[in-house]
């Protein structure tokens, strides 16, 4: 079966404050937050699961640290983000330019896996790298980043800036258009009240394609449940660079497989990496299984998604 995994709003523990750990930190002045969790295996057995850290200071502002232990994007890595929670001196669209650099402590050496990274990003924006490290490297038990089923993570804040608003467009090509074919097989067997995804990439960039029957949240309750919605959301370069922002051109389309009168869908917008996305309720239920209309055949229908990413917004 082609689609994937059930979607669904995201689990996550959160934890408020530092864990004690036996691994000790011979400067940990030189980090502005160490963050270790115990018992990791607990958390790994949950595809859509998160675990956020307390609430730390650092430049005058509150931050946290969010870890996917089996990837937020794609499964079998570590995601690793640093999150600004708390800027109340500033308006909440204010946009920052935050200079940092994420560890994990290799914990039989005390040697260090690091990345750096700058992004624009605003309160609650989860800016860090898609693939801290890989699952199965990060579980080797000939590596020490995992040990007694406990690892450490660490963030060091360079610099946070406040930005004015700007905005520059960098144009490309607009005759180049990646198009993506959803198969979705066994339709019968779905769970329309519940959410189906299916990530793809286009080009440099990796998006997700969502389809239920719950209908947009504007729309009247009598139409709840009985409308076929799509959603569509960017998340960023396969290159792993977070808070991106571009603006494309999006076609979604349902596929008449007997006469070929595809339903398409047009929209052009700015999205943002790990934003709301962009979604319309699209044929009801009704005509999405009446079979004179050919979007079911042998149980099986095809959504296809066109994107064209005209410009990057920095």
């Amino acid at each position: 079966m082609l689609f994937s995994k059930l979607f669904s709003s995201k689990k996550g523990i959160e934890r408020t404050n530092r864990f004690a750990s036996e691994f000790t930190i011979k400067d940990s002045s030189t980090y502005d937050f160490l963050w270790t969790i115990k018992s990791f295996s607990k958390f790994i057995g949950d595809n859509d699961g998160w675990l956020a850290s307390g609430d730390f200071k650092s430049k005058g502002y509150s931050w946290k640290l969010v870890m996917y232990p089996n990837g937020n994007i794609v499964n079998g890595q570590i995601s690793l983000y640093l999150k600004l929670v708390n800027a109340s001196s500033h308006p909440s669209k204010t946009v920052f330019r935050v200079s940092y650099e994420l560890f994990l402590f290799d914990q039989n050496t005390g040697d260090t896996l690091s990345k750096k990274g700058e992004n624009l990003g605003q309160v609650f924006d989860e800016i860090g790298f898609r693939n801290m490290i890989d699952l199965k490297m990060f579980k080797d038990s000939s590596n020490g980043w995992l040990v007694k089923d406990s690892c450490m993570f660490g963030v060091k804040l360079f610099q946070i800036v406040r930005i004015h608003t700007h905005i520059e467009s960098v144009l490309l090509r607009e005759n180049v258009s990646n198009e993506y074919s959803w198969k979705i097989e066994n339709f019968s067997k779905l769970d329309m009240k519940a959410r189906h995804e299916k990530i793809f990439t286009a080009g440099d960039n990796l998006w997700t394609i969502c389809i239920h029957s719950e209908g947009v949240q504007k729309c009247d309750n009598k139409d709840k449940g009985n409308n076929v919605t799509a959603r569509l959301f960017f998340h960023g370069s396969i290159r792993d660079t977070s808070a991106m922002i571009v603006f494309a051109k999006i076609t979604l389309s349902i596929i008449d497989q007997i006469k070929g009168n595809h339903k398409n869908w047009t929209y052009s917008a700015v999205f943002k990496c790990g934003g709301p996305g962009w979604g319309e309720s699209l044929i009801s239920l009704k005509e999405f299984n009446d079979p004179k209309l050919g979007i079911i055949v042998n149980d099986t229908c095809i959504i296809e998604a066109k994107v064209i990413v005209q410009a990057l917004v920095q």
